[in-house]
């Protein structure tokens, strides 16, 4: 063989090769739609059939909890059996029909995902817990997620996750608004992670009440970008719109500006010295929040969330507005999540219809 069919033939082989992992990304990585801004706002409505509708609650009460895709306590890139799963979600279930909230946002949410035994875990905590009314929207949808890079036998593989409301009360509208992805994480590697967004909905609490709630989950590890979607809820919630009842929760990857911890945390090396996540959120927005505004009272450490086996900080809250201040909140213990859940209870709603300025729930 000449020197020149040799380096053609070794070209020929890296070209293959080249064309092969490039092919394998792309079908890895595909699976998501969201560069179609329909399909990227679309949020996923059920109800049960013949489902009556709760009637007007006299006291509100909502629950917030990151169920950590059924894993248990244990670190985001495990992968887990499907027993291992349904042992986890029914403790999560219990956890929720033992609290009898009226609505639930619910953030890390796996819809058939190969890390958590191909599960519906939407449907499944639905059914579990007895609420007629839901709403899914997608943070995470890839064909094949190759991540711990090695060994293979424990990637991540196929997965599909995101955030879901569950309600007593009928869901008129519900939409996915996309937030940001971090600018300093180049495009190949955003293609592969989580497509975050807020989920907006409008529930119908009674003949002439409706309810608009935002389920929140920002980002876990870049300030700059989670302090970019902070400016994106505050601009969605809007300044105050008389007589309209709003409830914001969920997993916002912040902590309290008073919190006496914001870094050197032995689970990770996230720090908050200059975090301003939730300043931004909560300034002109008129929102309240059930510890800081309601119960400045309440020790720090009871209202510690994360992680639950060892809490030292709080990255979950409940937002509200125009709604009476909370009569009740608590943080409860729990080993089916690397969350605690919090509880949080309202004396009455608003009667309103929704005003401008209020939330969008539709794309």
């Amino acid at each position: 063989m000449t020197m020149g069919r040799f380096m053609a033939w070794i070209l020929a082989i890296l070209g293959f090769a080249v064309a092969a992992v490039a092919g394998a990304y792309f079908w890895a990585s595909s699976g998501w739609d969201g560069d179609d801004p329909v399909a990227a706002s679309r949020a996923d409505i059920v109800a049960t059939a013949g489902a009556v509708p709760a009637s007007a609650p006299a006291v509100l009460k909502v629950l917030t909890w990151n169920v950590a895709f059924g894993g248990g306590t244990g670190e985001s890139t495990d992968v887990h059996t499907a027993e291992e799963v349904r042992r986890n979600l029914a403790a999560v279930a219990a956890g929720i029909r033992l609290q009898d909230p009226d609505i639930v946002f619910l953030q890390e949410v796996d819809r058939r995902a190969a890390r958590s035994g191909d599960i519906d875990q939407f449907q499944e905590l639905r059914q579990a817990t007895g609420f007629p009314y839901g709403c899914f929207v997608t943070t995470w949808k890839l064909n094949h997620l190759p991540f711990p890079y090695w060994p293979p036998s424990r990637q991540i593989g196929r997965i599909h996750s995101g955030q879901a409301i569950l309600s007593r009360f009928p869901i008129e509208a519900c939409a996915r608004h996309p937030l940001p992805q971090p600018s300093e994480q180049p495009s190949w590697y955003n293609r592969m992670y989580l497509h975050r967004c807020l989920q907006t909905a409008r529930l119908r609490i009674g003949p002439d009440r409706v309810l608009d709630v935002v389920n929140v989950h920002l980002e876990a590890y870049g300030q700059a970008n989670r302090e970019d979607q902070a400016r994106i809820l505050a601009g969605l919630v809007g300044a105050p719109a008389a007589g309209m009842p709003l409830i914001v929760a969920g997993d916002f990857n912040a902590v309290p500006s008073g919190a006496s911890m914001k870094g050197g945390f032995p689970d990770e090396p996230t720090d908050f010295t200059t975090d301003r996540t939730l300043e931004i959120i909560r300034a002109g927005t008129g929102l309240r929040e059930v510890f800081l505004d309601d119960a400045p009272e309440v020790p720090e450490a009871a209202t510690l969330t994360f992680p639950a086996k060892a809490e030292t900080r709080r990255l979950d809250f409940v937002f509200a507005r125009s709604l009476p201040a909370s009569t009740r909140r608590e943080t409860i213990a729990t080993a089916a999540s690397d969350h605690r859940p919090i509880v949080a209870v309202f004396p009455g709603v608003s009667s309103s219809d929704a005003p401008s300025g209020s939330p969008r729930t539709s794309p």
